[in-house]
């Protein structure tokens, strides 16, 4: 037996840590945003709120008000670095908190599992898939699993069971992660993909899910160090990792958001993350969250890095080097991805705003005009995963203060649901409309509707067939 040296050059494919925060931010609630803020300022000492007076003229610092006549003697002074600020504010921003609009009375209605599911699914996929989603959707049950086989599936539709899975595919990448699975070792699998994808896998657990899951039930952990080639501990850490880490039931995990334990079984009360107003010159968006706080970069540490930065660092040890650097530069990114959310929701916000003006100056769903984050991502030139991101979670105010999902205005299937309720409405009583009707005028109104999904949304509203409504 021969030991040699050698040099070996491989690529290895890493996730940017800054890309891991900005995204992390990017898909914060407001609430969750506030929490997250509040850690970060617990937690860096380079980071801070600005103690200072109000403007006489609008209550905000004086370093953000434009018009403040000190603003100007502040900027030239170099006291503040005004560079990490997000100055542009919403009109109305500065208006008095007596006429602000309640938004926290608004009370919404908590959205199931198969509702949150569906509306990923009709974001996700083209319209000709819907109807295969749709019955994988009906079949996943509380606990998250797969309740029938893909080949059951394919022949009640007579599609092929590689189709079936296909999608199926697809909405196992939804949350609650492992959704959508048909058995515990494919969630499991599910689940840590997603964690590797975050950077946050465990190698020594996939392999065992993969390849030793039943050892791994029965116990056999140097059987499974042995095959692995790796040391007995490693293998006992990888089981606890998927013990504490992964979740058997995803169902269980799924809440609507802001929904309390408590009372997961009752509607709660809805927090909009963005606020739309309607202007004399048009619609306003209003990023909610940021009013609370006014980050920057603690001058004492920014003079302090400025030093180490325009060679005064003999004068730190290298402990303090190390320790200005990495909290002003960790401060200075958190508040640059922060305003960068803040921007992409706008910007989300207000090209939805434009295009389904016609729901939002009726009320109307049958205004609602057919949209996925894809086509939006690709008008605003975004990543369809930005997007995605941004919206997942999210709630949107608008002008006549109703609070809804951003996931609302990317369901293709709420405009058809009214149309066939208004279809019903103005029937002959003495001849009312079949579903194979309802769904020929709703195929020549653009809408590509089977009967199959006619009978399921008349079903979901409690409308009767039409041989139950003939009078």
């Amino acid at each position: 037996m021969r030991l040699e040296h050698g040099l070996k050059q491989t690529l290895n494919q890493r996730i940017d840590p800054k890309l891991i925060m900005a995204n992390n931010i990017l898909q914060l609630t407001t609430m969750e945003l506030q929490q997250a803020i509040e850690q970060e300022l617990a937690e860096n000492p380079a980071l801070e709120v600005p103690e200072e007076d109000a403007c006489e003229n609008c209550d905000q610092p004086k370093t953000l008000c434009i018009d403040c006549p000190l603003r100007k003697q502040l900027v030239s002074s170099d006291e503040v670095d005004l560079s990490i600020y997000e100055l542009e504010q919403p009109a109305e921003f500065f208006a008095d908190a007596d006429e602000e609009t309640d938004f926290i009375s608004n009370i919404g209605e908590q959205i199931t599992l198969h509702e949150h599911l569906t509306s990923m699914m009709r974001a996700s996929l083209p319209e000709e898939k819907w109807r295969i989603g749709d019955y994988i959707i009906a079949n996943i049950g509380d606990s998250g699993y797969l309740e029938c086989s893909v080949e059951e599936i394919a022949f009640e539709l007579g599609e092929s069971p590689e189709e079936v899975e296909s999608v199926l595919s697809v909405i196992q990448t939804f949350d609650p992660p492992g959704v959508g699975a048909r058995n515990l070792q494919e969630c499991l699998r599910i689940q840590l993909t997603r964690l590797a994808e975050e950077d946050r896998g465990n190698a020594v657990a996939s392999a065992i899910v993969d390849h030793f899951f039943q050892d791994m039930l029965s116990g056999r952990t140097g059987r499974i160090a042995r095959r692995l080639k790796v040391p007995v501990q490693q293998v006992v850490e990888a089981i606890e990792f998927i013990r504490k880490q992964l979740n058997p039931y995803p169902g269980n995990a799924f809440r609507s958001p802001f929904a309390s334990d408590s009372d997961r079984s009752t509607a709660g009360t809805i927090k909009p993350d963005v606020i739309v107003r309607k202007t004399e010159a048009g619609y306003e968006v209003e990023v909610v969250g940021y009013e609370q706080y006014f980050l920057r970069v603690s001058p004492k540490y920014r003079a302090m890095y400025e030093e180490l930065k325009n060679g005064k660092a003999n004068q730190y040890s290298e402990e303090d080097r190390k320790h200005v650097t990495e909290f002003v530069e960790r401060a200075e990114l958190f508040i640059k991805y922060i305003n960068e959310r803040r921007r992409t929701l706008r910007q989300i916000t207000k090209a939805i705003v434009e295009y389904q003006q016609g729901y939002i100056e009726t009320g109307s769903r049958a205004f609602l005009r057919p949209l996925t984050r894809t086509k939006l991502a690709k008008v605003l030139g975004m990543h369809e995963s930005t997007v995605s991101r941004a919206t997942a979670g999210k709630y949107v105010q608008l002008p006549s203060e109703e609070v809804v999902p951003f996931d609302f205005f990317f369901d293709g299937s709420a405009s058809v649901k009214d149309m066939i309720i208004e279809l019903i409405k103005s029937e002959d009583p003495s001849n009312p409309l079949s579903d194979q009707q309802i769904a020929d005028i709703l195929r020549e109104r653009g809408y590509n509707v089977a009967r199959r999904t006619v009978v399921k949304y008349r079903e979901a509203e409690k409308i009767l067939s039409s041989r139950q409504r003939r009078v």
